[in-house]
């Protein structure tokens, strides 16, 4: 005769079927995982050099131990013969579908953050040709523009086209400034009677609009934006314009036989690169006046030199940084590590620090810091298994350093700019089109590729799903 099992056997009986039916549902989710992690997502790379996805080895582990929990329990199960109450089953399958869920979240914790495509602009809505830079307006605006040789064209927040700057027949944008302080930035067009290089014109970058322009014949490289003032130089001396109404402030005369190679202008002073007959020198010139307060000779080793900063006076030369103090005496230049100056060597001045990609004995690129106050070398990073730095923007939202690194795959690290220490783990960015060249602002991505079948922009966002 049966007789009814106490309520301490009957919960057991019921609880082991729904244990081994969770981990049961935990293995083969993770195995699925596994597979899909080394079939679609693992790199043509061995492991040891990051082609494995992150968090494939420990996933491998725990489908492994759900697998032999699954299995004891399942032994339990039969051997005690727990298996025969309906409502036992019910509740099994009600409980597997549940253990799912933070099944998933142990996935999505161990492969570490990822962002894939959000959205983009069609390849060739913009202007192509050959792409010049990139600016950022304002924060809150949210407007990105890429310029190229045939026209300049400004995106809004949200990814769409705001404006464009397009060039008459014939012509071509031949430059532009660096950064586009106050919303206003700088390019040099073409024109008929001067080639490339005659025509200088401000731009906002928000609404397009052309704030004024100026005819400028024998234009020298590309403009420079800084403080309030536009300031360029043609082959025979150094301008100086107002940023906002176009008013010439002054001109100061280059040296007799100097080439102009670079200029940049900070609040203080402007920065004059050119070669004379000494060889190469920087030239220091009043930010009000244009006189040249002071020159230094720089030195030349396989790279030319190159400007760093106006405000504060800083160059590289032969591979070191050279800070300057208001007499043009070498406050301190550094040592180690060698900073390069030319190839695809990203830089990023942010404050009173210069932030550079340098090589590693040849082997990989590190981020280097230092201090523009006093030379010094203030951290050296390296990005575990990626070996090359793409793009360095400063993320004013965190106030960290934002790096695109390239190995087996591409990363998104934020850095706190001080010490160089990751805030978090790196992102791994899934699937996108990166050209050779890119400019990186926010969450935003701009080509400056000449290929035209690359998006010229592209948004990212964290990734939903395996």
């Amino acid at each position: 005769m049966d007789t009814t099992p106490p309520p301490s056997k009957r919960l057991r009986d019921h609880v082991r079927p729904a244990a081994a039916c969770a981990f049961s549902a935990v293995a083969v989710l993770y195995a699925v995982l596994c597979v899909k992690l080394t079939v679609v997502d693992m790199t043509d790379g061995v492991c040891d050099f990051g082609g494995c996805p992150r968090g494939l080895d420990s996933l491998l582990w725990w489908t492994l131990l759900a697998g032999l929990a699954a299995g004891g329990l399942w032994w339990s199960v039969v051997k005690g013969r727990a298996y025969r109450s309906g409502i036992g089953w019910t509740l099994a399958v009600a409980v597997a579908l549940v253990a799912l869920w933070p099944g998933w979240l142990g996935f999505s914790w161990l492969r570490g953050p990822h962002m894939d495509l959000f959205s983009y602009q069609d390849p060739g809505s913009s202007a192509v040709g050959k792409p010049l830079g990139s600016w950022a307006g304002p924060p809150a605006t949210g407007f990105v523009v890429r310029a190229g040789a045939d026209g300049v064209t400004g995106y809004d927040g949200e990814g769409r086209r705001g404006w464009s700057l397009r060039v008459p027949a014939g012509g071509a944008v031949c430059a532009m400034s660096a950064d586009s302080p106050s919303g206003t930035g700088l390019l040099t067009f073409a024109t008929v009677l001067d080639g490339c290089g005659g025509r200088l014109v401000a731009v906002d970058v928000t609404s397009g609009k052309q704030l004024w322009t100026m005819n400028i014949p024998h234009l020298v490289g590309r403009p420079a934006a800084g403080g309030s003032q536009a300031v360029t130089a043609t082959a025979d001396a150094v301008l100086a314009y107002d940023l906002a109404t176009g008013a010439e402030r002054w001109r100061s005369p280059l040296p007799a036989g100097a080439v102009a190679m670079e200029v940049a202008a900070g609040p203080d002073r402007v920065l004059l690169l050119a070669r004379t007959d000494r060889g190469v020198e920087l030239f220091a010139l009043g930010a009000r006046t244009g006189a040249v307060a002071w020159r230094y000779p720089m030195p030349v080793g396989y790279e030319s030199p190159r400007i760093v900063s106006a405000s504060p006076a800083a160059a590289v030369g032969d591979g070191r940084l050279l800070v300057f103090d208001g007499a043009g005496r070498v406050r301190a230049q550094s040592q180690e590590p060698y900073v390069p100056t030319t190839g695809e060597t990203e830089w990023l001045v942010a404050g009173d620090v210069l932030y550079a990609s340098v090589p590693e004995r040849e082997k990989r690129e590190l981020l280097a810091a230092f201090s523009l106050k006093d030379g010094r070398h203030l951290w050296t990073r390296a990005f575990e298994n990626d070996w090359r730095v793409r793009a360095l923007a400063a993320d004013g939202r965190s106030d960290r350093i934002a790096v695109v690194t390239e190995g087996a795959y591409h990363h998104l690290w934020h850095l706190d700019p001080r010490t160089g220490k990751q805030d978090g783990e790196s992102t791994v960015l899934r699937g996108l089109r990166l050209g050779e060249s890119f400019a990186l602002h926010g969450r935003t991505f701009v080509n400056l590729d000449a290929d035209g079948s690359l998006p010229p922009i592209f948004d990212v966002a964290p990734a939903i799903g395996w």
